[in-house]
């Protein structure tokens, strides 16, 4: 039985490789992402890592926008057996200064072997790093992205076994820095198996999300979740959501979507911010759960939008 994930992406692959994985969704377009090109495209950069000499079991660190490069680098690393590790990227949000001290301090406790990101970024890597010479820099350049062929006994990510670290999560940072918690491939597993069954999720959910996957409900239940159980994921950028809150809405009316994973405040959000004619004709009774989590639940938030959207067909 498949217990690790890079096991896992290897039935899906065998099984369905033309299944959409990910419906990735930006302002203005959406394509799918099949498992078979986001396996050919992960092992390629797998390839390249194992190229640069970077062993499997070392920590990398990825600092990429959300969107394709960061979901394919982080299933690249799986594949070749390193550690990923998703740490947020610098946005007009936040005071550079503060973010280079936060990278710094997140570096000097995961020790990485490499950091993937962009060559314009690279400045503000160098600066976060400081003299820490044995972190390579490795830049993401669709040179090296994809395979025609995946030579699936040479991957060094099919050697790991069940209590080998998986990835690293990363805490919110509410109550102090940031803390990486190390996740086995059999903790990922037994969570999947567990949590999927508590909520009775089939290979015909499809996910809807916008949560952002270096926390913890966004990376495990709104991606690592629908992807490794063959289940269709929605995925939009936070940031895409907070301009336009109502593309969650319209994405799950478009696409069917049944469940979704919102903080709190989302639900105020929702209530308040999306204006009626952007929801027009929308369709919401395909949704079987809207889970609240990551901040303290509040009745009246789910009563407020239960009531604006139950005319959607919210049930």
């Amino acid at each position: 039985m498949a217990k690790t994930v890079p096991q896992i992406l290897q039935n899906l692959y065998r099984s369905h490789p033309d299944r959409t994985a990910v419906i990735l969704q930006e302002l203005n377009s959406e394509h799918d992402i099949t498992y078979h090109t986001l396996l050919h495209r992960a092992v390629g950069i797998s390839e390249h890592l194992d190229s640069l000499g970077i062993s499997p079991g070392e920590p990398v660190v990825l600092l990429l926008q959300h969107g394709q490069e960061l979901i394919e680098a982080f299933f690249g690393a799986l594949m070749h057996g390193s550690i990923p590790s998703i740490m947020p990227f610098l946005t007009e949000k936040l005071s550079p200064n503060i973010y280079r001290e936060s990278l710094s301090a997140l570096v000097e406790i995961t020790e990485p072997s490499a950091i993937i990101t962009y060559e314009a970024f690279l400045g503000e890597v160098k600066q976060a790093i400081g003299r820490s010479s044995s972190v390579r820099e490795v830049i993401l350049d669709s040179e090296f992205y994809g395979v025609d062929q995946i030579l699936w006994e040479q991957l060094s990510g099919m050697g790991r076994v069940p209590g080998d670290i998986a990835l690293l999560q990363h805490s919110s940072g509410t109550t102090g820095l940031q803390k990486g918690v190390a996740l086995s491939h059999e903790a990922i597993y037994n969570q999947l198996s567990s949590y999927s069954k508590a909520i009775h999720m089939k290979e015909d959910d499809v996910v809807v999300s916008w949560l952002p996957l270096y926390h913890d409900m966004g990376l495990i239940a709104g991606f690592i979740l629908p992807i490794l159980l063959g289940s269709k994921l929605v995925l939009m950028s936070p940031f895409d959501w907070v301009r336009a809150p109502h593309r969650l809405l319209r994405a799950v009316s478009d696409h069917g979507g049944t469940l979704s994973w919102l903080p709190n405040f989302a639900y105020n959000f929702l209530t308040m911010k999306v204006q009626d004619s952007d929801i027009e004709g929308i369709d919401l009774s395909t949704w079987r759960a809207v889970i609240n989590c990551s901040e303290p639940m509040r009745w009246e938030s789910h009563q407020m939008f239960f009531d604006r959207y139950k005319h959607f067909g919210l049930r």
